[in-house]
């Protein structure tokens, strides 16, 4: 299969060409291959586990977008997504193969730090353009199971999230979805009012405290009316 056509369009979004989005593109088309594109008659809802350059290309190709909220953002640090269907829940976890050209070996790393920290000389900055070029082509060219593992999920899909109305943190006074505005000692605050309400280290038993209190919001804030967007 050539994939030419949609790495043009990844590069487009993503703004150059590298491995990364190459291995992006490979896991999108596991998951159009498996699951559909995400759409109005195939809701297709993702975990990605990286806030990297695969990301844009599992974004642009499988429709699954983090502004559509098909894309729930879980930075794990792994080049890693699951992909549900909502319509019969099947669903798939699909990562980057250790030892594989998704990752870069020793030489290369130590490549890298010198280029990007510029202290490489004109041919080690060469040399490291042909070697991601390389790695490029090798990624589109190999067999699935040579770079990527694939496994079937149990798990639940995660819903879609919705959107809220916004309301005045009592910090801030910015507005802030009321999905997120924490209940901290009878304010209504927005993430970084609220840590900072705790002298920037959250309480261990914090995980979760205060959010989804929407309704409570609208009963709380004396600052007039919620807004809609």
């Amino acid at each position: 299969m050539s994939y030419i056509e949609d790495y043009t369009q990844v590069t487009g979004f993503h703004g150059h060409k590298c491995p990364g989005s190459a291995v992006g593109l490979r896991i999108a088309h596991v998951a159009i291959s498996h699951l559909g594109r995400h759409g109005a008659d195939n809701e297709v809802v993702a975990v990605g586990e990286t806030d990297g350059c695969a990301i844009d290309a599992v974004q642009v190709l499988t429709g699954c977008t983090v502004g559509n909220r098909h894309m729930i953002l879980q930075d794990n640090g792994k080049v890693a997504f699951t992909f549900w269907r909502v319509s019969d829940g099947a669903g798939l976890r699909v990562t980057a193969k250790p030892g594989s050209e998704a990752f870069r070996g020793e030489e290369l790393w130590a490549l890298a730090h010198k280029v990007e920290g510029g202290t490489a000389t004109g041919e080690e900055r060469a040399r490291f353009s042909q070697a991601q070029a390389g790695r490029i082509q090798r990624i589109l060219a190999a067999p699935v199971d040579e770079i990527l593992l694939i496994e079937p999920v149990a798990d639940e899909a995660p819903a879609a999230k919705k959107s809220r109305p916004h309301a005045p943190c009592d910090g801030c006074e910015e507005l802030t979805s009321t999905a997120v505005l924490h209940d901290h000692r009878g304010r209504l605050l927005c993430p970084p009012c609220h840590l900072a309400a705790h002298g920037g280290v959250l309480p261990p038993d914090h995980a979760g405290h205060g959010h989804g209190h929407g309704h409570q919001a609208e009963h709380k804030h004396g600052h007039g009316h919620l807004q809609h967007n």
